[in-house]
């Protein structure tokens, strides 16, 4: 598939005007470029446009408020088109422009929504308005109408976007906005929309809703409906509830907001979950059944509109029920199935839900456990007495143990807290698993060992590979591959894609047609494809092997630089931002690298001339005119003298903490002795980078 070429910045700056015309800011991006799809979607950019329309900031149920503003600049400026900003941020960040204010966006990301581009926020966007009362005719310069910056300043804008926005208001034709009342009742409309999305814990009877939530059982298909349980983990008292343990549970106490320990009833006993009341049994009818029948299931995310909520036929819970439309103005069906696969365009109701669901699971979990730590479950006719002396002594024992334990913890805190302090441990680079132990590279690559008893003898093993993970603090010595243009590679999409959930992921029988033309047929997706050498931080800890060399998967890779894989070669900004990364994680890396792959390649040309003029019986061109064994032998000296002044510099970077995991993978080997993976298998011994991220 041929790659989109971008328009030189030449073409993308609007047309000439009897005004002084200011070079287009060349990190900037047209209107038309986004909206014909000249800029992929997931493309970060920057644009500056005149505002034509608003909406109103209205509350998504988490900490972010949501606005959009459409702007438009001189290359659509004779159409009717808008590009649409999308913005997330609390409600005291929220910009709040007139009509023709100009607006500079930089680092905001671009989306392809239902069908439509746009552009959507992200925590890297800062947002720029100029007042439009107060731009002056250019030449003079728009700063004195800059608004001040909401929230924390990430981008602020310079001469040239200053010179550029007065030259752009002064020649745009702004006859496709509105005046300021028509501008002002627009917004009054977006504020006056009615909101019907509501959460589970404020619904009541006898009222319409539209909610968000998961089904948490499969469906009970009825022929002409079907019946659903779905939670948005919030509580209603109305609700049905469900207890954790009904074989065994007493009444509920205070401290147990999940219901684990409420009364015995028959449905709780093959309950999935939640606990407590935070379901809500839905009825649907028609072809909302049917569609839920063929395309839910448990687990699934969806949007039921328009859901009546009333007491069910036991009168204590509330119900809910979507029936179909039975007017000629029928809506069709009113059950929308969220797909997860595209985070940027999830509704941020459902996140806040998704939220709530791993904060419910979590303190679920541990509840369970302390309920199980202080022995919570009693006998059926017990109400447990006074404790005996065994009990006493246990819980004594136990509290001792614990308190040592914790001992030992802050002990071994202190110390790595101090052994980062020694070390200087970079902690821009963040790292997963903060509990866990400290392990020495020589540590983790040596051999894993397995002793066996076997007709009273002990046998040591040696283990091809043992699946374990480890943190470590190391630094970056080196990186393959040499060039970071190809740090990411291309493959061909295919349907076995959702087979399994990691990228790299490959059979060799899928694989059979990558040798032929067939592997550049189909689309492409861009995926990370590099490896680091890491080398033990602490000198105290070296031996023999210090080093190793760990894979950085797509995923893990996207974590680490918190940037999508795209062609690198084709997009320059692309491989500045990947530059700009990894020079906090390696230093001047890549700098010595470079040089000395040029020495390298120097030496190797050297060679070649020095072949040359022996086979042709010429003297070194450093050789006085009567050669000489001497004066040839003194030229490679004097190379390797000016060789050393490339080596000069030393590697400069600091030691991080990372998370290092140990793993194995099937090689071809073609002695059978040695092919413990099966025939013609064996197993090797790899290590991955996992769950670091590069910091700001």
């Amino acid at each position: 598939m041929t790659q989109p070429q971008r328009r030189p910045l030449s073409s993308m700056a609007p047309p000439q005007s009897a005004n002084p015309d200011p070079p287009f800011p060349s990190d900037f991006v047209t209107v038309r470029d986004i909206l014909e799809g000249t800029i992929r979607p997931g493309k970060f950019v920057n644009v500056i446009g005149l505002v034509k329309d608003r909406r109103s900031p209205r509350e998504t149920g988490g900490k972010d408020w949501k606005s959009a503003l459409t702007i438009y600049d001189q290359t659509i400026e004779h159409e009717d088109a808008g590009l649409v900003i999308n913005i997330f941020r609390p409600l005291s960040e929220m910009p709040e422009p007139d009509a023709r204010d100009v607006v500079v966006a930089h680092s905001i990301k671009v989306q392809n929504y239902r069908n439509e581009v746009s552009l959507i926020t992200n925590h890297l966007t800062s947002l720029h308005v100029y007042s439009a009362i107060k731009i002056p005719k250019p030449p003079k310069s728009a700063k004195q109408a800059l608004q001040p910056p909401l929230g924390t300043k990430k981008w602020v804008p310079g001469d040239k976007e200053h010179e550029y926005v007065a030259w752009l208001y002064d020649t745009i034709d702004k006859g496709a906005v509105p005046d300021a009342t028509a501008f002002a009742s627009r917004v009054d409309q977006s504020r006056n929309i009615r909101e019907k999305f509501q959460l589970l814990s404020n619904v009541q009877e006898g009222q319409f809703y539209d909610i968000i939530g998961q089904v948490v059982k499969d469906p009970f298909d009825q022929l002409d409906k079907a019946t659903v349980w779905i939670s948005d983990y919030t509580e209603n008292d109305a609700f049905y509830k469900f207890s954790w343990d009904p074989e065994e549970a007493t009444k509920e106490k205070e401290g147990d907001p999940y219901g684990y320990t409420t009364a015995k009833n028959a449905e709780s006993s093959k309950w999935p979950g939640p606990y407590g009341k935070r379901s809500i049994q839905v009825t649907l009818f028609g072809m909302h059944a049917e569609l839920v029948s063929k395309e839910v299931t448990a687990g699934t995310w969806v949007r039921l509109r328009n859901l009546q909520v009333k007491y069910g036929h036991n009168s204590n819970n509330l119900e809910g029920f979507l029936r179909e439309d039975r007017n000629s103005y029928s809506s069709g069906v009113r059950v929308d199935v969220y797909a997860l696969d595209d985070p940027d365009n999830i509704d941020d109701r459902l996140k806040v839900a998704i939220r709530r669901k791993r904060d419910y699971e979590k303190t679920a979990k541990k509840q369970q456990k302390d309920i199980a730590a202080k022995g919570f479950k009693r006998k059926a006719d017990g109400q447990g007495g006074a404790k005996n002396s065994k009990q006493r002594r246990a819980e004594a024992r136990a509290a001792e143990k614990a308190k040592k334990f914790k001992e030992i913890e802050e002990l071994e805190s202190a110390r790595e807290r101090r052994k980062e302090e020694e070390l200087g441990i970079n902690k821009i680079i963040k790292c997963d698993n903060d509990d866990q132990p400290i392990y020495s590279v020589p540590s983790i690559v040596e051999p894993v060992t397995y002793e066996i008893t076997g007709n009273q003898t002990e046998t040591t093993l040696i283990l091809p590979f043992s699946c374990i993970k480890y943190r470590a603090n190391v630094r970056v010595v080196d990186f393959w591959p040499a060039k970071l243009e190809d740090f990411a590679a291309w493959r061909k999409i295919t349907e076995y894609d959702i087979l399994s959930t990691q990228s790299n992921d490959s059979d060799s029988d899928l694989d059979e047609d990558m040798d032929t033309l067939d592997r550049f047929a189909g689309k492409k997706i861009w995926e990370w494809q590099f490896a680091l050498q890491l080398e033990e931080a602490d000198p105290k800890e070296k031996g023999e092997n210090d080093k190793v060399w760990v894979l950085v998967d797509n995923q893990q890779a996207q974590l680490l630089t918190d940037l999508t894989a795209t062609d690198l070669r084709a997009n320059p900004d692309d491989l500045n931002q990947l530059r700009e990364q990894l020079f906090k994680l390696w230093g001047n890396l890549e700098e010595l690298k470079q040089q000395e792959t040029q020495r390298q390649q120097a030496e190797v040309q050297r060679r070649q001339a020095v072949k040359k003029r022996i086979a042709a019986q010429q003297p070194p061109e450093s050789s006085p005119p009567r050669p000489s064994t001497s004066d040839q032998a003194q030229a490679p000296a004097a190379n390797n003298n000016n060789n050393n002044n490339d080596r000069g510099a030393v590697l400069s970077n600091k030691p991080f903490t990372c998370c290092i995991h140990q793993y194995g993978i099937e090689v071809r080997e073609e002695k059978p002795a040695k092919a413990n993976a099966g025939e013609g298998k064996r197993y090797e011994k790899v290590f991955g980078l996992y769950g670091t991220k590069i910091g700001s």
